[in-house]
Parts: C-alpha cells; sequence; structure tokens
C-alpha cells in the first residue's frame, strides 16, 4: 500500500534517512491518508534524538530547527512557511528514548492512530489498518490501562466516533461505563480542544447524547441535566428545554461561538419558570441568566475569553425581537454584540425558530433587520472604541490607570454613536474634560 506524501515530507525522511537514522510518517496523517482524507499536517518520527534532528535541519537545506518547548522529544521543522513535527521514538519509561518505531507506537490511542509509513510500507502493530476498514474505534493496548493514562482519550473517541462515522469498540464502552462515576477530565488544554472539535463536527447532537448515555456529561457540563425531559409548559414549545437545544444545535453552521451559544442559549430555563392563570409557562429572564451560566461553564472548560465573551453577547440578545428598530438602535446592537458576531447572532434566532416547530414564528424579518446592519457597518460610522478620533496614549495624561481609561473610552463611545459629528480629537477631549 502506497501513501503520497508531500515533497517537503519526501525531503525530511530523506535527510534522516541517508545519514542513517529511521524516519517515518505516523498517526493522523497516516489514518486520514488511508481513509481518503487530505491530512491537515504531517508528523514524522525517528530515531534521531532532538539535538540531532536540530543539528541536521537548522540552517541547512532551507530549514529552521526549533524545539517545541512544552514537548521534549520534539522539534518542529520550518521549510518554505510550512511547519512539521518531528519526533524522537520514546519508551514506556518517561523522558526515555527508544531506538524501535514498535516501541513508540504504543504510546499512542487508538489502533487507527498507530500505524506509521515510509516508502517501505507500513508498520501496523495494532492491526490499525484492520480497524479502520471495519470502522471501529479499538484501543492500542490495554483500554484500562490507556484511559486511565488520560481520560481525554474518552473524548477523543467520541469526537472520532461523530467525526469518521467509526463505533466504540466495547472493551472501551465497558470501561468507561465502570469508570463513569470517577472520571476527571482535569479541566485540561486537552480537554476543551477535544469539545472544541466535537463541537464542529457535522451534527454536533450525537456527541452529546453520547456523552450523556455513557454517564460523562454529568462531568463536563452537569448543568445540562435539569434540561433533560423538562416542560416548559409552553404551547408554542414541541419539545422538552434539553430536545430543543439540540435541535438548535444541529441547526447551525459549524462556527464554535455559535454553536456553543445554541447549547446553552436556553440553560437556565428551568430556574426562571413561572405560571401564569392559564397555566401557560415563561421563562422571563432566561436570556440574561442562560449566558452567565454559560460564561461560567466555558469558564471551568478552558475556553479563551474571547470565545466566552461572544457566546455571553450571543446569548443574552438572542430573544430580542428587531423588527422595527430604530438606527440608533441598530448601532447600538452592533455595538453590544461587535459586528463580527452579528451574522452568528441572526444564524442563532433563526436556529431557534427552526427548533421549535409549534412556534408560528417567522424568521423573514431577521435577515431585513441583518441588511439594515450591514448597511450601517458599509456608511463606517464609529461603532467600536477603536473607530474613535483618540485613543489610549491621548489619554495618557488625564487618566492613571488602563481601566480609568477604558472606562473613558466607552464613555466617548456613547455618545459618539448617539451623535457621530463629535468625532473628533478636540471636541472628545473637550467632553471628558467637562466630565471631570
Amino acid at each position: 500500500m502506497k501513501i503520497e506524501m508531500p515533497e517537503d515530507v519526501k525531503l525530511i525522511l530523506n535527510i534522516l534517512q541517508t545519514k542513517g537514522y529511521q524516519a517515518f510518517v505516523y498517526g493522523a496523517c497516516v489514518r486520514d491518508s488511508l481513509l481518503g482524507i487530505k491530512p491537515i499536517s504531517w508528523d514524522i518520527s525517528t530515531n534521531a534524538l532532538p539535538p540531532e534532528i536540530i543539528l541536521l535541519f537548522d540552517d541547512k537545506n532551507g530549514f529552521t530547527a526549533i524545539p517545541v518547548i512544552h514537548d521534549y522529544s520534539t522539534v518542529s521543522l520550518i521549510y518554505q512557511g510550512e511547519s512539521y513535527r518531528a519526533s524522537t521514538f520514546r519508551t514506556a519509561e518517561e523522558r526515555r528514548f527508544s531506538d524501535d518505531i514498535h516501541e513508540d507506537l504504543k504510546h499512542n490511542d487508538f489502533t487507527l492512530n498507530s500505524i506509521a509509513y515510509n516508502q517501505d510500507g507500513l508498520v501496523d502493530p495494532f492491526s490499525g489498518v484492520s480497524d479502520i476498514e471495519n470502522k471501529i474505534i479499538r484501543c492500542a493496548g490495554n483500554p484500562l490501562e490507556k484511559i486511565n493514562e488520560d481520560p481525554v482519550r474518552i473524548l477523543r473517541a467520541v469526537r472520532f466516533e461523530a467525526q469518521l462515522g467509526f463505533v466504540i469498540d466495547d472493551s472501551i464502552i465497558q470501561i468507561i461505563l465502570a469508570l463513569k462515576d470517577s472520571i476527571n477530565f482535569n479541566n485540561s488544554e486537552k480537554m476543551c480542544n477535544e469539545l472544541t472539535q466535537i463541537f464542529l463536527t457535522e451534527k454536533p447532537s450525537l456527541s452529546i447524547r453520547r456523552l450523556l448515555d455513557l454517564g460523562l456529561l454529568k462531568h463536563l457540563i452537569p448543568e445540562l441535566l435539569p434540561a433533560i425531559g423538562f416542560d416548559t409548559h409552553s404551547s408554542f414549545h414541541d419539545k422538552d428545554v434539553f430536545e430543543h437545544s439540540m435541535a438548535v444545535l444541529d441547526y447551525t453552521k459549524p462556527n464554535l461561538s455559535l454553536r456553543l451559544a445554541a447549547l446553552f442559549h436556553d440553560i437556565d430555563k428551568p430556574n426562571c419558570l413561572t405560571l401564569d392563570d392559564d397555566g401557560q409557562g415563561h421563562c422571563y429572564g432566561h436570556a440574561s441568566s442562560s449566558s452567565q451560566v454559560a460564561g461560567n461553564v466555558l469558564a471551568r472548560l478552558c475556553f479563551d475569553q474571547k470565545t466566552i465573551n461572544s457566546v455571553v453577547s450571543l446569548i443574552k440578545e438572542h430573544m430580542n425581537n428587531y423588527e422595527s428598530i430604530s438606527e440608533l438602535s441598530l448601532k447600538r446592537l452592533i455595538r453590544r454584540v461587535g459586528p463580527e458576531n452579528l451574522d452568528n447572532l441572526f444564524e442563532l434566532q433563526i436556529a431557534d425558530i427552526k427548533g421549535s416547530e409549534l412556534s408560528g414564528r417567522d424568521s423573514s424579518w431577521i435577515m431585513s433587520v441583518r441588511n439594515k446592519c450591514f448597511e450601517v457597518l458599509s456608511r463606517r460610522d464609529p461603532l467600536t472604541t477603536n473607530d474613535l478620533a483618540i485613543n489610549g496614549y491621548d489619554l495618557m495624561g488625564l487618566y492613571p490607570s488602563g481601566k480609568e481609561m477604558g472606562e473613558a473610552l466607552e464613555y466617548l463611545l456613547d455618545r459618539v454613536v448617539d451623535d457621530p459629528s463629535l468625532n473628533e480629537t478636540e471636541k472628545l477631549m473637550a467632553i471628558l474634560k467637562a466630565k471631570q
């Protein structure tokens, strides 16, 4: 079986092999090649030690070699603007190197990732090729040891199910069920990365349901559990809160902030329900409280602050109806949400309507408001502090701290949004001096 590799990768392998070292591509690039998917990146594994890799490549043949700070065994090779990772074979002992590719492949998580390749053919000690052909996710070694070594591998298995259409082997399922009450994902960057990729799959609700069935959702997002089976007692809703959220999630496009907002947009409804005299349910204020819950959950799950801010903003605004909104209010909306987040807000509102078949709501007004927003943006009126005629440097003599400068700029933006003619340096400085 032959795998087509980029010329850059062939060159790296050739340089290593010419100097007497073993060299292979391995892991995800081999797996994807076998699946007929174009690999996103190409990783190289070799018995050359990191200092030897650096000596071979740095400032030679157009390469730059940079040690990876957080991985003692890996060197980044930069060539013609592309980056490749070259890692030294490892042993079972921590921070020890090996001279055997088979020993190195033992460290990988699943058989489908434990395949290496060079011009001599495939190295497949765990029958990964067969598992790929049969669409099975199986551990490369003892599943209990693999999961105990890194519980995030469970999330990776769930992600591969959704991404590749594979099935997790029963040997892994049994271990997960046995450990489900004691599993700790440690709220790590790796965990966040796997969740991110899960949310960007074609139908993310499949993975959320899988985590629920495996008893793992309670470890990750226990705040979602009260939504399961929760009846809002509303004639406008044909689903409980959880099922509605799953529908909205799947109706959205694969954008991380949008998908997260879809999942959490109604998460606090169980705490907001009131019944009127006719027995109709209302969840007043749930958009605001759900945004707060979402912010707390995402911070705990190690999502970055920019993503959290976007999600919180989307959820807070998702119930607002802008059908007869004034231009000034449109500007304030753009300012609150951010120009880069506007499309996501309207996408979320449309998905929310689609997810409630009995709502009877018409989404045509949303596109009309969207067009009005982009008309405002096309005029380049000042809508963010970056659009002001002054910046923090101009305020250094007036305010002792960055926080106070930021507050002053926000105050000025409020004034300028109301009256764009004020956006001149002298006028803005006069406003601040009058305020002091």
